[in-house]
């Protein structure tokens, strides 16, 4: 078994060579009902940007639905309504990992079609562990998971050949003249120094 286990650990060995970027791809990790912004910059210009989100309407749902038979399973101890929470989890789970693989898919898809080094703003662990355990609606708990999706982007950047990196680049500091800016409710942020954006694209201008 050892060295069938060799055998098969040489077998899917890749050798890659990593591929020299003319560009950046900035990845901006919020809350996944907010969505990852991502943007394609050359030289101070934008050449290409979205934002990826998972269908939020129908997780929220499915959120509530697990909830509700999770309720009642521990309420009734009915082995049908408990396999039916169970099968609800699964699915919601199946749901989130098919749309991460898709996510990660298309955005180093785009690293090598412009030929883009990756760089990734991920919130710190403790500013998302702040928000797990305060007054987070419960159903949007789960789009506070992205992990895996950091996980897979890196993995398939490794993959095929494109630097990837994670770097602190805040959305709340001016990335002009370095000041602390204020927050709209429409997550737009503005600066005294007459700087203005969409919070979430803020670490486009950092980069």
């Amino acid at each position: 078994n050892g060295a069938v286990a060799l055998y098969v650990a040489l077998t899917f060995r890749r050798e890659v060579t990593q591929m020299t970027p003319k560009r950046l791809l900035v990845l901006d990790f919020n809350a996944l009902h907010n969505g990852v912004v991502y943007a394609v910059v050359d030289e101070g210009r934008v050449l290409e940007k979205g934002v990826l989100r998972p269908h939020i309407a129908k997780i929220i749902h499915m959120e509530r639905r697990a909830a509700e038979l999770d309720s009642l399973c521990a309420e009734r101890e009915d082995g049908a309504i408990c396999n039916r929470a169970a099968s609800t989890k699964s699915r919601l789970w199946r749901l989130l990992r098919r749309w991460e693989d898709e996510a990660a898919k298309k955005i180093v898809k785009l690293a090598m079609q412009y030929k883009a080094a990756i760089i990734a703003d991920v919130p710190r662990d403790e500013s998302m562990r702040q928000l797990k355990e305060g007054n987070y609606a419960a159903e949007k708990k789960a789009f506070l998971n992205f992990g895996r999706l950091r996980s897979r982007i890196r993995e398939l950047a490794e993959w095929h050949g494109a630097p990837y990196r994670e770097e602190r680049l805040y959305s709340t500091i001016c990335p002009l003249c370095g000041g602390k800016m204020e927050e709209a409710p429409n997550r737009r942020v503005a600066c005294r120094c007459g700087f203005e954006a969409n919070r979430d694209e803020v670490p486009i201008h950092w980069a």
